[in-house]
């Protein structure tokens, strides 16, 4: 997937702003403020209908504004065109098109435009809590299945409602059943999928911290359920019982004590968990790997190369970790950086090829040639 073309309409601090984008790897650059992670901020709400920085979308609006709006011109790796826009506003709402055609369910279009970005903030996948990790796999798997999507979606308006019923002074019995029966159903889908695709990951990551750290420490990936899973049961069955003999518990604490939404994904370094003994250099490795993982799996399922964005990352990296994470994936598709000196990348041999330069200022962009 190749993003040819980017407009914005009073998104964040972008008044009016049209971007031809080119393959390869993209470089903006900047002074801190000028706009730089508000094109990859628009990319990524173009993609997945919704930002990483804000759940608010007002905050979105350019001040004195009303609405906002993304369009993407993309050209697929079998030269297919596909034009892609968003907009919002308070009194409408967000209006997704897909090839002119209205997209009235966000979930038969997410995944069309597939997408990894590496941030800052994702330090906090392995360094926070379990909902970061949860979060992180959602994300992933949300592009990769739209299966996957919709049980999510329908497992948390079961959750909702289960949770709501729980807090009544008296509970029908045959109505919490029915809730039980559609958690079971969409959670036990959930794990399951997440069981098969951390052991997937676990391969990846581990082969990816290898390379990037140069050294010989192990990492492991493993999903760890909220509920006992017994050797040869089934995943549903198991997951109902749970939910029954937590029923009492369920009902003092007026919440859903077990399922998806309470799992924990591990991450651990040498057999210890890495959130509380790894180094500060460990967690960023992992990260990275984490991310090139993510990039691969998104890529051989989607049968097509995600965009790859890098946020404001290389000014915390060392040069030979920079060289080590450039030369790790087999294919690299297009690649967006943001960083504030372009002259950063002279350092770095392997840096390769087709690279455009964008300077960004005062929320403007201006394509520049460098000696």
């Amino acid at each position: 997937m190749v993003l040819k073309k980017l407009q914005l309409t009073n998104f964040r601090n972008y008044n009016r702003e049209e971007i031809d984008f080119r393959s390869g790897t993209n470089i903006l650059f900047g002074s801190n403020g000028q706009g730089k992670t508000n094109i990859l901020e628009s990319l990524y709400y173009l993609a997945l209908t919704k930002s990483f920085r804000t759940n608010n979308d007002q905050n979105l609006i350019l001040t004195t504004e009303n609405y906002f709006r993304i369009e993407g011109e993309f050209k697929t790796e079998q030269g297919r065109k596909l034009s892609s826009s968003i907009a919002y506003s308070a009194s409408e709402g967000k209006r997704l098109n897909l090839n002119n055609q209205k997209i009235s369910k966000f979930v038969d279009y997410i995944g069309t435009i597939p997408l990894v970005l590496l941030a800052p903030s994702d330090l906090g996948i392995s360094q926070g809590g379990p909902h970061q990790r949860r979060q992180f796999i959602d994300i992933m798997l949300s592009q990769a299945s739209q299966l996957y999507l919709h049980s999510l979606l329908q497992y948390r308006r079961a959750l909702k409602q289960r949770n709501l019923l729980l807090q009544q002074d008296k509970i029908d019995g045959g109505v919490l059943a029915a809730w039980d029966q559609a958690l079971g159903q969409h959670g036990s889908a959930i794990i399951e999928k997440r069981l098969e695709t951390i052991a997937e990951l676990d391969k990846r990551v581990k082969q990816f911290y290898l390379k990037l750290s140069g050294g010989e420490d192990q990492v492991k990936l493993i999903y760890q359920t909220s509920f006992t899973l017994k050797k040869n049961a089934k995943l549903e069955e198991a997951f109902l019982e749970e939910l029954n003999k937590n029923a009492e518990k369920d009902r003092q604490s007026g919440t859903t004590s077990c399922g998806p939404h309470r799992d924990e994904i591990l991450f651990l370094i040498n057999g210890k968990p890495l959130r509380w003994m790894g180094s500060q250099g460990e967690h960023k490795t992992f990260i990275i790997a984490l991310k090139m993982a993510e990039y691969e799996y998104l890529g051989s399922n989607q049968k097509s190369l995600p965009l790859l964005l890098f946020d404001d990352i290389f000014g915390e990296l060392d040069q030979n970790r920079i060289k080590n994470m450039i030369g790790s994936l087999n294919q690299i598709g297009q690649v967006f950086i943001t960083t504030t000196s372009p002259n950063f990348f002279d350092k770095v041999e392997e840096w390769d090829n087709d690279t455009s330069f964008y300077e960004i200022r005062d929320g403007q962009v201006a394509e520049k040639v460098l000696s």
